[in-house]
């Protein structure tokens, strides 16, 4: 089977070419992702005829939704949208139970549901995001159909879930049968091609003390996260999927350590207080790829090679941050080949690690927003659909429901609007042609197959396109629904337009409510994210911060990256460039009281060290009058120096608490002058 669809892919290909010269520019792999997709149509459409369920239409609607080019993708996406359709409803069901004779209590009922589920959505990512979506527009579209006879909701639903089960079948089947492209092959692909500038990032800290600035670390950083997306597809294809998917995140947030190691390192460019046979400790122990060891076997190695040419040298706190961030970042690089290799099924290459995890910051600004647009727009469309009066409106309401809701995890709503003011017109066009030209020639299942498949074509090559995927989907998820494809096609061109006139118009009200209601705003987005970077250090300042770890090291980034992500859509001012400069800086002192914390609580463990510790924890939490550089001297002067002759253990642990001392001094530095400025601290006693 794979083979066969892999050969007719590439026949279609090929015959296109010979027709068309330039389908060399489409979308690599559009030819298989067409194909899947159409012979899961057919298939789940055949199977509805067969089984003679109420809406085959639905069939038709749910394989266009979960059109996916990956096989992860699909399978993921399927089992978001039975759980969503399972729970929307159950809650239609309560909703007309309770309120079958109160209009305006049911309709607020429903507008409630809906916005709780488009903000639950937008703090969730991925195809999770989308099964909260899901058990939001399910109840518009069971519910509010059913308003005027509440009775057949039961049915309603049941008929619906039949049909989502059909469309998910003929999904899961094709896709699982035809050697669809795997998503863990493209996760294991990214993580490839991360790992040369990862690598090169690394090496020039080691070895040249070099920092490349915030913005090209954040951008890197950002590339790393979004793996987390092929991540959470490739768990539904893959055998032994938790361990794999583990090794997937300790290798991600092993890079992301390289790149917090390297920016410290960097920071100390210019500085002369590392003795260069430290320096080029580190760079001869980094040169040793095929070291596989941890942090402290790479501080002993360092310390090892240190003292073959400097025997009696007591590292100070700079060459303590030195030796600590080198050995911390080595440490990573060997985490970055053992997830790789866990993920491509490889045991037994490196040592078992713990269970890692990837956390995010949700916006809950954008999240509010969102679901403030969905209630206030839908609560318009019921008003409007009132007004009117007409029997066909709550058609209409469903629609503008299930556009607002998907649009309210949009980035670019306004760009979700205008492609279901095109979408939707286009779609209306081509089922007109399709049910009055093409139709009257044949109505049996291979021509209805045949006739699909151009219109299937240009909604795949439409929803693989960024610029185009909004139109396409409203262009092919809808299609089948305006053309009404049902067990008995009717042919009567009044009943399709007194039918379509309510899709055109579901269109209209979503695009001028998308457009129009609470348009996204950059500045605010960013203004949003970066208060959160902001609270996220004044807890850490408190002493009532994130413990460090993985969890708050990717959290870290990811705030830095939505940052990013909302100052790039900004104009290029150098203002706008300085704001990221401030703001990791801000969590660049965040992670380093977090660290310094996690060293002194080590040290505390053993009793040489137990007093520093102790005194290191006490001025670690920062207040005014904000005399945090003689805090930290303080508390630096307390630790025992790391001579030879004390135990290996003591020896690590005194390194490490001196060089997370040392970081924070240095980070507060750096940051004091932007938290002035923000008005974190105030400036008049900040020392």
């Amino acid at each position: 089977m794979p083979d066969i669809e892999a050969g007719s892919a590439r026949r279609l290909h090929d015959m296109a070419r010979a027709f068309l010269p330039w389908v060399d520019r489409l979308p690599p792999g559009w030819a298989g992702f067409s194909l899947r997709t159409w012979c899961s149509l057919v298939i789940g459409l055949a199977t509805a005829f067969w089984v003679q369920i109420d809406n085959p239409l639905l069939v038709g609607v749910t394989v266009m939704i979960l059109a996916q080019p990956l096989r992860g993708q699909a399978l993921s996406k399927a089992f978001y949208r039975l759980l969503g359709t399972v729970v929307g409803m159950g809650v239609s069901i309560v909703l007309v139970a309770v309120w079958n004779e109160q209009r305006g209590p049911f309709l607020g009922g429903v507008a409630l549901w809906l916005a709780a589920c488009a903000f639950v959505g937008s703090l969730e990512r991925d195809f999770r995001s989308y099964g909260a979506l899901l058990s939001g527009y399910t109840v518009a579209l069971v519910a509010v159909n059913c308003i005027d006879r509440p009775q057949d909701v039961f049915n309603v639903a049941l008929s619906r879930a039949s049909a989502i089960s059909i469309g998910v079948f003929a999904v899961a089947v094709v896709n699982i049968m035809s050697g669809s492209p795997e998503a863990w092959r493209g996760l294991a692909d990214g993580l490839k091609q991360l790992t040369r500038p990862i690598s090169e990032t690394a090496r020039a800290a080691l070895v040249h003390m070099y920092d490349r600035g915030a913005q090209a670390d954040v951008q890197l950083a950002a590339r790393i996260l979004a793996l987390t997306t092929k991540l959470s597809y490739a768990r539904t294809e893959l055998e032994g999927g938790g361990a794999r998917a583990n090794g997937a995140r300790l290798a991600m947030v092993s890079m992301l350590t390289v790149l917090d190691c390297a920016r410290g390192l960097g920071r100390h460019t210019g500085h002369g207080n590392i003795h260069p046979v430290i320096e080029q400790a580190i760079a001869r122990i980094a040169s040793q790829t095929d070291l596989r060891t941890d942090q402290a076997g790479f501080s002993a190695h360092i310390l090892d090679r240190m003292r073959a040419e400097l025997p009696h040298h007591i590292p100070n706190a700079d060459e303590a941050f030195a030796i600590e961030r080198a050995a911390r970042m080595l440490e990573a690089r060997t985490g970055i080949h053992a997830g790789q290799a866990r993920l491509a099924g490889e045991e037994g290459r490196f040592p078992n690690t713990g269970t890692v995890r990837i956390a995010t910051q949700p916006n809950y600004g954008l999240a509010l927003i969102g679901a403030l647009r969905v209630l206030i727009g839908f609560s318009l469309a019921a008003g409007v659909c009132v007004i009117t009066g007409l029997p066909g409106a709550t058609v209409a309401l469903a629609q503008t429901a299930l556009t607002l809701t998907l649009a309210a995890t949009n980035v670019d709503t306004a760009r979700f609007g205008m492609g279901a003011v095109i979408g939707i017109p286009c779609s209306v066009l081509t089922a007109a042609v399709l049910n009055f030209v093409v139709l009257l020639h044949g109505a049996d299942m291979p021509f209805l197959a045949l006739s699909l498949l151009p219109q299937t074509l240009v909604a795949c090559l439409l929803l693989m396109r960024p610029t185009t995927a909004a139109i396409g989907f409203n262009y092919g998820v809808f299609f089948f629904a305006i053309l009404g494809l049902d067990n008995h096609q009717s042919y009567n061109p009044t009943e399709f337009l007194n039918r379509n006139i309510f899709y055109l118009l579901a269109a209209l009200l979503a695009f001028i409510i998308l457009v129009l209601l609470f348009p996204p705003s950059p500045r605010r987005q960013r203004f949003w994210m970066a208060a959160s970077i902001v609270r996220a250090l004044e807890r850490q300042m408190a002493g009532r911060g994130e413990a460090e770890g993985a969890p708050r090291l990717t959290r870290a980034y990811d705030r830095l990256a939505q940052v990013q992500f909302w100052i790039e859509r900004l104009p290029p001012t150098p203002t706008n460039r300085n704001q990221m400069e401030s703001f990791a800086a801000f969590t660049e002192l965040d992670s380093a009281l977090a660290r310094a914390r996690a060293y002194a609580r080590q040290a505390r463990r053993i009793g040489m060290l137990r007093p520093a510790a102790e005194i290191a924890q006490r001025e670690l939490v920062l207040h005014a009058p904000w005399d945090v550089t003689r805090q930290m001297e303080r508390a630096l002067q307390a630790v025992p120096g790391p001579t030879r002759h004390l135990p290996e253990q003591t020896q690590y642990a005194a390194v490490n608490l001196m060089a997370g001392l040392n970081a924070v001094q240095r980070a507060w530095q750096a940051a004091r002058p932007h938290l002035q400025h923000y008005g974190v601290i105030d400036g008049r006693k900040a020392g």
